[in-house]
This record gives structure tokens, C-alpha cells and sequence, in this order.
């Protein structure tokens, strides 16, 4: 194998310590971002047409970006062990030559047809709000190229390790978008979302082929015939109809939330906003590692350590999400109300949200473990199972969004997602485990149950202080927030008590990790010293 020239990789250690602290600055400059758009645009028709307006360049984005973004790393990994670094390099060149290719002719289409296509996302919106949706639908379809150029490198050097620039490169760009934003307010109308959106694509796409270059990669475009080129569209085909089936389920909240009151659909997005807020800082970091980890012992042929390594990080995942999803399940309204209610953003428009969000929550339990047995599945080359599942779960979803919505309201659509997805990973689960002769779960359930009792005690700390101190959206910042602290900490501290009693390896084991690290950062202090 050729040697590879450019900056080493960041340890495992280290890779995962700046993969964390950059998750949380990005939800903090996300959420600042966010904030900012709520504080100044409040939730009305317009950002109803905004939100109208992201669903098909976002459609197509992902399409392309997850499709071949969730095969790249999986055949990345055997183009490396057969070909070596030149030859990688080589097959970076032509996936990005035909996705530039695909991506400009989709955009094309896109602009074209952006008046029929705001109407199938809002088929009882206003004549007002579709003409602004279109107009804001093509100022955001430069994001379909820019976002599937700049995951095929993130992917490259997420493959070499470079955590810091791979971390640095999304805050870049929130960052850029936010300043925008801070700088320009509400000067130029509804129009700066999509405009500072574009600003910060662009930049982080830029710092994205800098720092690639830097790795060893150099740009020779080409379309010429590869056999790995093959591999990689075999395996991204299947992705490409289940992540378009994915994100019908959105297209159907948004459409189905269009029939109710005027800034509904703006609701079901600003809540699924806030759990990809929480989903990014929880979880992000551990599913990159878990990406790596299962291609390349898949790669080896190393069935029982990539098994091994699935029950591992579905333990972790499990100690992560479960309280995030509790948590923000049972204080969605007190989240929504001290984040985000100030300005044009209303005590209503926190109640509504908030609302709409508790049914959301729950869903970012079982996300990581679905998102963890596709990674499997991927790593094995087999993206058709999990697209089968998915096609399944969506038309589930939109038959139980047409059930629930009566009953809930704009809480049935989210609850109609949150259900089927977690039906949908069960069945991953069990798909995943025939295909293997079995996943061996037995080893993790008495940790599960410890993890998951634990998650009992926090609700009912929540649930009790609230009782004590019940919470009002009419009151001062201040007081919303001490009274969201107060609820949130007496919840966790009965989680990790119960954790640290029943003796959880997961909970102990992180605990370690964590300790160690502080160890070691205080004594390199100390001898920094002298």
C-alpha cells in the first residue's frame, strides 16, 4: 500500500473528546441560530413558506448526501486495503465528478418544477404563501451540490481520522450563517434564512477541500469506468428509494399540518428542529466511531468482533438517549418556553411547540439503536434490507398520521413518527439478528433493564418536582428557567443514583473514561508548571 502523505489522524481518545465538544458548540451555535430566527420571525405564514420551501432541496440533498454518504465509508475501506492510498484517492475524484454531474441536473429539474412541488408539500396553503415558498425554494437549491460534495469529503477524512477538521468544518459554517443573520437581522425579510444557509454551505465546502488537499487529495475530475465506482452505486441505489420514502413521512406531517391552523407546519418543524438539536450533541460523535469500527471489521471479515462491537455501542447508545428522550418528553414545554419564547415567539407559540415536541421526544430512544443496525447492515453491504423496512414504516406512518391526527392534532403526526419508527427498528432488529444466527442480546439485557429502570426514577424525579413547582409559561425568564434546572437536575440525580446502586458496567465504565481523562489533563497541568 502506498504511503499516505498529509497530517495524521487524531487518536481515539482525543478523536472522541473533539467529536463531543464540537457536537455541543454546534448545537450551541445551532441553537443560537435557531433562537434568533424564532426571536425575530416568530411562527406565522411566512416561516410557514419557509419551511414549505426547505423540504424538497432538503429532500434532495439527503438523497444523494446519505445514499452514498452511509456506502462510501464501507467500500472506501476496501478500495484502501486493495488498492491502496493512490488508488482511493482516484475513487474520491470519480464519486465527486458523477455526484456534481447527478446534482446539477437535479437542480435543474428542481427550479423548474418548484411551483408544482411547494404545492404538493402545502396543498391548502394560501396563493401568498406558495409564491414566497417558491421564490425561497430555488435560493436554497445550490445546498443540493453543496451538500453532497461536502459529505463525500467529510467522509474522506472522517476515514483519516482528522476529527478536528471534520469538526471544525460544521461549526464553520453555523458560525458563518449565524453572523450573517446577527448582522442583518430582519433587514432583507425571511430571505436571510436561505441566504445565510447558502453563505455557510459554501464555506464549510471550501475549508472542507482545503483540508482534504492537505490529506493528499488532489482534483482530477473524472467519469471513466471503475469497478468500485459500480460496488458503491449497487450499494447506494437501495439507500437513495429508502431515504426518499424517509422523508415522505415529513412531506406527509408538513402536508396533513397544512389543513390546520396557521403556523402548524411551522410547529412540527421547530420541534423536530429541537430533538436534532438534542440528537447531534447525544449521539452524533458515538455513531461516527460506531461507522468506522463496524466497515472496518466487516471489512476484515471479523463477524464476532463486529458483533461484539454493536452490543458495546448499543449499550452506550442506550445510556445516552433514553434520558434525552425522557427528558425532553417530559419538560418539552418548560425546553421550548426558556430556549426560545422571547421577541416575536410567543408563550402560545411555546405551548403549541412544546406540545407537538413531547410526542416527538420519545422517538430519540430507539433512533441510535436503529441508526446503529443499519450502520451494520451498511457495513456488510446490504443497503437493501434496511430501505425494505424503511418502506414499510413510512406507509405506516401515513396511514397513522390520518388516524391520529383527529384525536391529537398536530401531537398525532408527531406521535404517528415517533411509533412507526420505533415498530420500524424493532424490526431491524430482528432482521439483522436472522441474518447474523443471532445478536447474542442475552449478554446486554440485564445492563438494558438497569439502564432503563434508571430511566424510570428520572421521569418520576421530573414529575415530582414538577408537582412541587409547576411550571408557567407567563413568568420571567429567569424563574422558567430555575424551575426547568430544578426539575431537569432532580430527575437525573435519581437516574445516576439508581445507575451507581445497581452497578451499571455501561454507567461505570463511562464514569471511568471520564475520570481518567480529567486525571490526565490535571497532571500534564501540573507538570506544565515546572
Amino acid at each position: 500500500m502506498a504511503d499516505k502523505p498529509g497530517p495524521a489522524g487524531n487518536s481515539k481518545l482525543l478523536g472522541f473528546s473533539v467529536l463531543s465538544a464540537s457536537s455541543v458548540l454546534s448545537a450551541v451555535f445551532t441553537y443560537l441560530r435557531f433562537a434568533q430566527i424564532t426571536a425575530i420571525f416568530g411562527a406565522n405564514w411566512r416561516t410557514d413558506a419557509l419551511a414549505v420551501a426547505m423540504v424538497f432541496p432538503f429532500l434532495v440533498k439527503e438523497v444523494v448526501a446519505h445514499s452514498f454518504g452511509s456506502a462510501f465509508i464501507p467500500i472506501y475501506s476496501r478500495v484502501m486495503e486493495r488498492s491502496g492510498y493512490g488508488g482511493a484517492v482516484t475513487f474520491v475524484n470519480k464519486t465527486l465528478s458523477w455526484l456534481v454531474l447527478t446534482s446539477s441536473v437535479l437542480v435543474a429539474a428542481l427550479w423548474f418544477s418548484s411551483d408544482i412541488l411547494v404545492k404538493i408539500v402545502s396543498p391548502s396553503g394560501s396563493a401568498d404563501l406558495l409564491e414566497f415558498a417558491s421564490y425561497l425554494f430555488r435560493i436554497l437549491l445550490p445546498m443540493v451540490i453543496l451538500g453532497t460534495t461536502s459529505g463525500i469529503l467529510a467522509n474522506f477524512i472522517k476515514y483519516e481520522k482528522r476529527f478536528t477538521a471534520l469538526s471544525f468544518s460544521g461549526i464553520l459554517g453555523l458560525v458563518l450563517s449565524l453572523a450573517v443573520l446577527l448582522v442583518v437581522k430582519d433587514g432583507m425579510g425571511i430571505e436571510i434564512l436561505p441566504v445565510s444557509m447558502l453563505i455557510g454551505g459554501v464555506a464549510e465546502f471550501i475549508f472542507l477541500l482545503v483540508q482534504s488537499m492537505r490529506s493528499g487529495f488532489k482534483v482530477h475530475p473524472s467519469i471513466s469506468h471503475d469497478p468500485f465506482m459500480g460496488q458503491l452505486a449497487k450499494m447506494a441505489f437501495p439507500v437513495v428509494g429508502g431515504t426518499m420514502v424517509g422523508f415522505f413521512g415529513p412531506i406527509a406531517d408538513k402536508m396533513l399540518a397544512s389543513f390546520l391552523p396557521e403556523s402548524s407546519v411551522t410547529a412540527i418543524d421547530y420541534a423536530n428542529r429541537i430533538k436534532n438539536i438534542v440528537l447531534a450533541v447525544v449521539f452524533q460523535p458515538l455513531l461516527t466511531f460506531a461507522d468506522l469500527s463496524f466497515s472496518a471489521e466487516a471489512a476484515k471479515g471479523k463477524v464476532e468482533e463486529l458483533l461484539s462491537t454493536f452490543r458495546r455501542n448499543l449499550n452506550t447508545t442506550s445510556l445516552v438517549m433514553f434520558p434525552s428522550a425522557a427528558l425532553l418528553t417530559v419538560l418539552a414545554v418548560p425546553v421550548v418556553s426558556v430556549f426560545f419564547q422571547r421577541g416575536n415567539f410567543t408563550a402560545d407559540d411555546s405551548r403549541y411547540i412544546g406540545y407537538a415536541l413531547a410526542f416527538y421526544a420519545p422517538w430519540l430512544a430507539q433512533f441510535g439503536t436503529g441508526s446503529l443496525i443499519s450502520r451494520v447492515f451498511y457495513a456488510q453491504k446490504d443497503s437493501g434490507t434496511p430501505v425494505i423496512i424503511g418502506i414499510i414504516g413510512v406507509v405506516a406512518n401515513v396511514l397513522l398520521n390520518l388516524i391520529l391526527i383527529g384525536p391529537l392534532g398536530i401531537g398525532g403526526l408527531a406521535l404517528a413518527t415517533t411509533l412507526t419508527s420505533t415498530a420500524k427498528t424493532v424490526y431491524l432488529m430482528w432482521s439483522l439478528s436472522r441474518k447474523m444466527g443471532g445478536l447474542h442480546l442475552r449478554l446486554i439485557a440485564m445492563e438494558q433493564l438497569k439502564i432503563l429502570v434508571a430511566n424510570v426514577f428520572l421521569v418520576a424525579g421530573c414529575l415530582f418536582v414538577i408537582y412541587l413547582w409547576p411550571f408557567s409559561t407567563d413568568v420571567s425568564i429567569p424563574e422558567r428557567f430555575a424551575n426547568l434546572t430544578a426539575c431537569a437536575s432532580g430527575g437525573v440525580l435519581l437516574m445516576i443514583a439508581s445507575l451507581h446502586l445497581t452497578g451499571s458496567e455501561t454507567y461505570l465504565r463511562v464514569l471511568s473514561g471520564i475520570t481518567q481523562r480529567a486525571r490526565s489533563r490535571f497532571s500534564k497541568g501540573n507538570l506544565n508548571k515546572f
